[in-house]
């Protein structure tokens, strides 16, 4: 007997509960083969992919064996928009933090390691931002002849790191032949380093720097209280802007407030441009929602649910995104409605999710225990200096729980692990929210430690 696909996708989503056919994930799954008894959906992102995976598997695929037999199978795979299937456990996502390859002489995007998702076409355009991005499209058609060095500064998540790869894409489009690197200044200040340790290496170190046609370089104002390697960045500007190289920087501070960096480096961040990207207004932070739901693939969030993200979260890109994942993600796990009313009480105070007994606020130590008793370790513990295989995992979970399900500042969670430095938060939560992406094994995991705090 031949089947239909899409008639039994539909079939099977009939058998399934009232909740789970609402769910925004699965409403996401396109049916588009069936073979040999092995049904084939397509969904737009990986965490559209894990959440059907985690808890819908198991009721769909002993449904798809009652319409089809016992031999019957279930695959998911990930189209995202633009960009060729892919599936399995393994799936691999794009960093947002990149660190460049050993040698970045062949001008490729892959190679430059510039994240293919930065671009200047998904980049939200508003008055805060209206002439950074006008900049950074200049430069990046006539590199090294106009706004030379360009320097952005704004607070974080503001778009910065993403103008930096737009430019990179971008010059490879329309001029191959140059060569891009793209590095932040800890990957800068490390490579320099091993180059004084390794001195057979510290020609490579130069020559690479040295010869970029674009360099852009992420987060200076890192380079503070580093000495050497601001005497060594200092000499790698001068033979680029001497050579007219082009030369494009970030920092989360203008020039003239990075007291701790030399003077003479100071004046040079200012010989070209300083574009100051501040916080998005209400329409552009919409604007910005709008984009990310087509980036998650999101179709069913209603304008008036989008309208109150904006107007609850008032700070930066990477917050209104997490706000969105979290309204999302709760609306199908509690099998509430996406409307205006759950966005307010979701996110309206800050004081975490609903739960069945309400709202209650959630606290970094109330974050710290639960971590500590899934892990089978002191709180104290995590709070410690240590650095060992065992701690450092759980921690950077800890951390990333407190970004996402509390309203604390990255100060305020670095305080509250024991930390002086709130960029050790960035790094974990960066990298746990690429991870789980990824990682079925961890997003279960961090899963299970959100519904244990409910």
């Amino acid at each position: 007997m031949r089947h239909n696909p899409e008639q039994i996708w539909a079939d099977i989503l009939s058998d399934l509960s009232s909740s789970a056919r609402n769910d925004v994930y699965l409403r996401q799954a396109k049916p588009t083969d069936l073979t040999e008894g092995k049904l084939t959906v397509t969904v737009p992102a990986v965490l559209a992919k894990d959440q059907i995976e985690s808890r819908f598997l198991v009721d769909i695929d002993s449904a798809i064996k009652g319409r089809i037999g016992l031999g019957a199978s279930f695959d998911i795979e990930v189209k995202e928009p633009d960009s060729p299937p892919r599936s399995g456990p393994g799936t691999s996502t794009t960093s947002d933090s990149m660190d460049p390859p050993a040698d970045a002489s062949d001008a490729s995007p892959a190679e430059a390691r510039l994240n293919s998702n930065y671009t200047f076409k998904r980049f939200v355009i508003g008055t805060n931002n209206r002439l950074s991005h006008a900049a950074a499209l200049a430069v990046s058609e006539n590199p090294g002849t106009v706004y030379n060095p360009l320097f952005f500064c704004g607070g974080v998540g503001l778009g910065k790191t993403h103008l930096l790869h737009a430019i990179g894409n971008r010059v490879h489009e329309i001029h191959p032949e140059l060569k891009v690197l793209y590095v932040t200044s800890e990957t800068f200040m490390n490579e320099y380093i091993d180059s004084i340790i390794v001195r057979s290496t510290s020609q490579d170190f130069r020559g690479k720097y040295r010869t970029a046609d674009v360099l852009l370089i992420d987060d200076i104002q890192f380079l503070q209280r580093k000495d050497g390697t601001q005497e060594e960045f200092f000499h790698t500007f001068n033979e680029l802007h001497q050579n007219s190289n082009q030369v494009v920087m970030t920092s989360d501070r203008p020039p003239k407030n990075l007291e701790a960096v030399e003077e003479r480096l100071r004046s040079r961040f200012e010989w070209g441009m300083v574009a100051e990207i501040s916080t998005p207004q209400f329409e552009t932070r919409v604007a910005i929602l709008r984009q990310k739901c087509e980036d998650h693939g999101f179709d069913a969030v209603p304008d008036p649910v989008l309208n109150a993200i904006a107007d609850v979260v008032q700070t930066n890109i990477r917050e209104l995104e997490g706000a969105l994942l979290r309204l999302v993600t709760e609306a199908s796990l509690f099998n509430e409605q996406l409307t205006e009313e759950f966005t307010y009480r979701t996110l309206g105070n800050h004081t975490g999710p609903p739960t069945t007994q309400g709202h209650v606020a959630i606290t970094a130590e109330d974050i710290l225990k639960h971590v500590g008793t899934y892990f089978r370790i002191k709180p104290s513990d995590l709070k410690s200096a240590r650095r060992t295989k065992q701690l450092v995992i759980p921690r950077q979970i800890g951390m990333y729980l407190c970004r996402t399900r509390t309203s604390l500042s990255y100060s305020e969670i670095a305080a509250a692990f024991g930390r002086s430095d709130h960029t050790t938060v960035m790094h974990a939560c960066d990298r746990i929210a690429n991870a789980i992406e990824r990682d079925a094994q961890l997003n279960q995991t961090v899963n299970t430690l959100i519904e244990d705090m409910k």
